[in-house]
């Protein structure tokens, strides 16, 4: 007895299954559909999204480039019969070159949208992430336009709420601050649905072009003293330094600064760096409290004198009570 070392190949003849029994529909349903717990222990975001295979896929279209009177070309009216026949290489050229420019006519020639080439100091925190870049000025609030102001983000994350009923809810949140430049500036915290990034920071910059507060600046580019701020674990220590020093922070700090007005400052921050709203209060709450020199020299009575080694440490009097009485003991 003889075996043939041969390999038998199977071959189907019947091409009816599962898939072909049942409709596009009924086979996404498979895949996307949820139960009522499943809804309510938060299984629905997590599912397959429905994609329009339309738009990926054209029918009838193959690597060997075969037109199908009727599929992928149109039908002649003629009353030759139809013959389905290969393109030729210059047809299929002609056709290609045919659909580049209609789409370099309406302007969609590339899938990809090309991004807009920053200066490297203008690119944001990391790579090309809207975080740290400028967002322009904000809209007008009500017949005050503020085309004067600068907006940055400073912090886009996705943050989730458990509820009884959906599950855990996704949604995303953005704090922007924007300023003037001259000691005006506002910031917010803004919220939209799961992926909706840029609705949150829509939101944000509307909020925080309503929300403004002034700093008083010495100079117009530092702070008035030295001061401490807290805001739950996060510490910061700020210190006046002289002009031409720059701006040594935190980089959320530095965007703070940039939107205030603030060009030489020092400040050093303990405790819990990553609570970037809380770092942001604490800030903006130790630039409230200051005192200028005038509410100084009024609160205790006496004269405001500075001394500069540029001058030798001569006293310079830089202000004096007004309303109180001045002090001569």
């Amino acid at each position: 007895m003889a075996f043939s070392m041969l390999s038998t190949v199977t071959k189907r003849y019947n091409t009816v299954n599962f898939f072909m029994r049942r409709s596009g529909t009924e086979l996404w349903k498979t895949i996307t559909s949820v139960s009522k717990s499943g809804q309510k222990k938060g299984r629905r975001s997590t599912r397959q999204q429905i994609r329009p295979l339309d738009r990926f896929y054209r029918i009838g279209s193959s690597p060997l480039k075969i037109q199908f009177p009727g599929l992928n070309t149109h039908i002649d009216a003629g009353l030759n019969p139809v013959i389905v026949e290969e393109q030729t290489e210059d047809e299929i050229k002609e056709g290609d070159l045919a659909v580049r420019k209609q789409l370099e006519a309406s302007g969609m020639a590339t899938k990809r949208r090309r991004r807009e080439k920053l200066f490297p100091l203008e690119r944001g925190f990391s790579g090309h992430q809207v975080v740290g870049q400028k967002l322009g000025p904000p809209p007008p609030v009500g017949d005050v336009k503020l085309d004067d102001f600068q907006t940055y983000c400073l912090e886009v994350k996705r943050t989730s709420n458990m509820t009884g009923v959906f599950g855990r809810v996704h949604t995303m949140s953005a704090l922007v601050i924007t300023g003037n430049g001259r000691g005006l500036a506002g910031y917010a915290v803004g919220k939209a649905g799961i992926h909706r990034t840029n609705n949150a920071i829509i939101k944000a910059m509307n909020m925080a072009a309503r929300k403004l507060f002034y700093v008083e600046l010495l100079e117009d580019r530092t702070i008035y003293q030295d001061f401490y701020a807290e805001c739950r674990n996060t510490k910061i220590f700020a210190q006046r330094r002289p002009a031409g020093f720059g701006l040594r922070c935190h980089p959320r700090l530095e965007k703070i600064c940039e939107a205030i007005g603030i060009k030489d400052i020092y400040v050093k921050v303990e405790g819990n760096t990553k609570n970037y709203l809380a770092l942001t209060h604490a800030f903006v709450t130790g630039l409230l409290n200051q005192e200028t020199h005038e509410q100084l020299a009024e609160r205790k009575g006496l004269h405001v004198v500075e001394l500069k080694p540029e001058r030798q440490y001569y006293p310079e009097v830089v202000a004096s009570p007004i309303l109180s009485t001045l002090k001569t003991e």
